[in-house]
């Protein structure tokens, strides 16, 4: 199944800001462990897909102060180094120059995954993957791997899909943003609906051609880094990388290049176990709840409480008479949120951003 022209790029700059308090700027989100035996969730991304492409073929992009904890975590992939968190345009944008610019002329496929989801079946994954892989090698396709919906989730985008190209691959109609509950439901009554996973797979050449089409200024900086990068590395050349890309803007590559391109489609993945691990409420999803349906973690009680999640650190964390609570205890910060509103854990985020409050870092 190897794929010898493609490359991995794997997305590690984010600060996972909905699973603070565990979650900081110094230890972000995929280098934290769900699983018993301890494998953080980039390890695990990692391993997960050598199968497909094989050691030398793993490319982690994510700013510099990662790249030590990179190293450590997964020690065989080359960092590409991104010069500041600009969402995943500007990310996968730079990702596709550095690919191109270590090519050697080739235009390498790029599988390009976040760092940090948990998946239960992994062949299946690799089996919608490898199909995304022919695709993108065949044709000038914008490739994105679309879950089938379980509930009527609004902490996902939704993808429409059209007409059948082959195999479980099919044109995308149209994307839609996270959507109400009521929307969720239609969504899912309706059928013809995949959750867009964020994993996506296309020649290098293609995703900067719609750069070019619908990033305008993003594609004229990446090709002015392009140019700098072929003059040979230097101080000068990633001092010069850092002044472009900070003009760029912030946008996902959602808004700003698929939703308005013609040539996306969507590989409808069996069903693999796909959680992306973005709330405390899924990171629950990982583990064995008690016949009360709380899923307790570290040195806790919970007295007349259902459904309720407690993990704490290094001290004894008490609940009585709690329904459908989060309760997380670092030492140094306590996280108490219900479960319909594990989503908005970011504003404390931003919140503690605008009081400078060191429980961040």
């Amino acid at each position: 199944m190897g794929h010898a022209d493609t490359l991995v790029v794997i997305m590690a700059g984010g600060q996972g800001s909905r699973f603070w308090p565990l979650s900081r700027a110094a230890l972000p989100k995929q280098f934290l462990s769900i699983s018993e035996d301890g494998e953080s969730l980039i390890q695990a991304t990692v391993r997960r897909i050598l199968p497909l492409v094989g050691e030398k073929s793993v490319r982690v992009i994510a700013k510099p102060s990662l790249h030590t904890l990179i190293q450590e975590h997964v020690p065989m992939a080359t960092i590409f180094g991104e010069p500041a968190a600009k969402n995943t345009a500007a990310c996968i944008g730079l990702a596709a120059v550095y690919a191109l610019a270590e090519s050697d002329g080739a235009d390498p496929v790029l599988v390009v995954l976040p760092a940090d989801h948990a998946i239960k079946d992994e062949v299946r994954l690799r089996e919608a993957l490898s199909e995304g892989v022919e695709r993108a090698r065949s044709a000038d396709s914008l490739v994105t791997i679309g879950i089938p919906p379980t509930e009527p989730n609004t902490g996902y985008g939704y993808i429409k899909r059209g007409a059948s190209v082959e195999g479980k691959t099919y044109k995308v109609e149209r994307f839609f943003e996270k959507p109400s509950l009521e929307r969720a439901e239609k969504y899912l009554e309706a059928g013809g609906y995949s959750w867009n996973s964020g994993m996506f797979v296309w020649r290098a050449s293609v995703i900067l051609k719609a750069f070019h089409d619908y990033l305008p200024q993003m594609y004229d900086g990446l090709m002015e880094i392009q140019q700098v990068l072929q003059r040979g590395p230097g101080a000068a050349t990633s001092g010069r990388i850092d002044q472009i890309f900070s003009t760029f803007e912030s946008i996902s590559i959602d808004f700003g290049v698929l939703e308005h391109a013609r040539n996306c489609v969507v590989v409808c993945a069996d069903q693999f176990g796909w959680n992306d691990v973005g709330s405390w409420d899924q990171w629950a999803q990982n583990f064995e709840a008690d016949s009360d349906g709380n899923l307790i973690r570290g040195d806790a009680i919970a007295i007349d409480s259902t459904d309720c999640v407690i993990r704490s650190s290094n001290r004894l964390v008490a609940a009585v008479g709690l329904k459908d609570i989060v309760v997380i205890d670092t030492g140094d910060a306590v996280l108490v949120v219900s479960r319909d509103n594990v989503q908005e854990v970011r504003k404390v985020v931003d919140e503690l951003k605008r009081r400078k409050r060191t429980e961040l870092t």
